[in-house]
This record gives structure tokens, C-alpha cells and sequence, in this order.
């Protein structure tokens, strides 16, 4: 039977990840972040924190580093997951197998890496963007990660932009923002993070209907 797999693409500081993993947890999905990369390292014999933490460490090893940021939310006592993760031709290949691995085994919810493009073509594939004005993710990230300076912030998420942007690009040869990418694009400032799980989850059960999956309860957040 096919598998449902919510893949979540998201600006710096939009929310993303936070979404991602509650939607996980209220729908008893696989959630796929971390873990990615932590597969990725084993089977590319390499330490994990070195590649997602240690960045300087690394020019033998990696080429092209780009470095897209993370972030989850302050709510509910929610940990945010590390700024920096690491990225080249190998690792996204490596990733990629990962996630087409985890396509075939789970329902789940996919963080980032492009998972959009690797899981083309699946039935019961549900792509996401999320995404909010630059203000409001530069107050997020400020409270988020305790940072003081704003225009130093601000230098955060235009990087970050930026660098999703260009590892998009040389690994897919895509736009990471078009639209045409994904089935569902929400402002997270505008929707709030609550509202925007419902608008997936919505999604999600057409998509299961679809697909001839049936449908099953939702629990409290």
C-alpha cells in the first residue's frame, strides 16, 4: 500500500521544523530530520557530528559546502534542532537514498534536503513549503536562539536563503521557492503554526482518500 510521506521545505525561521515534527507526532508518522544525516554519515563512513557541526573540519572531505539552516519554535518547550548541517554532491546523494528508503518503509514527515524533487512521482506524496516575511523570522530566530543583534540576525536568514537557493539549484537544478514544486505553500505568520498543521492535515487526508488509504483518528496536539 502505498505510503503517505509529507515532505516540508522551509524558510529560516518560518516554523518549519517545528511544524513538521508536531504534524509527525499527531498523526503517529515517522518523523525524518536528524536522522537523515545520521544515516547518511554511517554509510559514508564519516562522524556525524564533524559533518553537521565542525564545518571548518571538513574541506577534505566536502566540496561546495553550503550551509541551510534549521530552526524549530519556542512553544511547548520544543529543543531546537543545530543551526548548521552540511551539504555536497556525496551527502545529498547519500541523503537521498535515506529518504527513498524511508518513502518505502513509512508514513512519514521529511525535513528539508530537497525531498520534494527525490520522492517525485509517489502517490501519496504531500509537499509543503513553508515560508514567512523576513521580519518575522528574524524576531523568531532572535528569541529562538537567544541572539541580541538583529541586523546580525538578519544576516542569518538572508544567508540562509541564499545558500538553500544555491544547494537547490547545483543538486536538482531547480528554484526551491517555485511554487509549481510543492501542493501546499502557507505564510506562517500570517496562518500561525497551530492553523497551518490543520491546513496539512487537511491535505493529508485527501491525499489518503485518494490513494484508497482509510482514514484514521487524529489526536490532540
Amino acid at each position: 500500500m502505498a505510503k503517505v510521506l509529507i515532505t516540508i521545505a522551509r524558510q529560516f525561521g518560518s516554523g518549519g521544523s517545528y511544524i513538521g515534527k508536531a504534524l509527525a507526532g499527531r498523526l503517529g508518522f515517522r518523523y525524518f530530520d536528524r536522522e537523515i544525516l545520521r544515516q547518511a554519515a554511517g554509510m559514508l563512513g564519516a562522524e556525524e557530528n564533524a559533518i553537521s557541526g565542525r564545518e571548518e573540519t571538513l574541506s577534505g572531505f566536502l566540496e561546495n559546502v553550503i550551509r541551510p539552516f534549521i530552526v524549530g519554535s519556542p512553544e511547548a518547550a520544543y529543543v531546537p534542532p543545530p543551526m548548521h548541517a552540511v551539504y555536497d554532491r556525496d551527502l545529498f546523494e547519500t541523503e537521498s537514498k535515506v529518504i527513498r528508503k524511508a518513502g518505502r518503509e513509512h508514513d512519514c514527515v521529511i525535513m528539508g534536503r530537497a525531498a520534494w524533487h527525490v520522492l517525485a512521482g509517489q502517490p501519496g506524496l504531500v509537499n509543503v513549503f513553508i515560508h514567512a516575511p523576513r521580519d518575522f523570522r528574524v524576531e523568531r530566530i532572535m528569541k529562538l536562539y537567544g541572539l541580541s543583534d538583529r541586523e546580525e540576525a538578519g544576516k542569518l536568514v538572508d544567508k540562509s536563503d541564499h545558500d538553500r537557493a544555491k544547494f537547490t539549484q547545483a543538486m536538482t537544478g531547480e528554484d526551491w521557492t517555485d511554487l509549481g514544486n510543492y501542493h501546499l505553500s502557507i505564510d506562517s505568520e500570517r496562518a500561525g503554526l497551530q492553523a497551518a498543521q490543520e491546513m496539512i492535515l487537511l491535505l493529508v487526508e485527501k491525499v489518503k482518500e485518494k490513494i484508497g488509504r482509510e482514514k484514521t483518528a487524529e489526536s490532540p496536539c
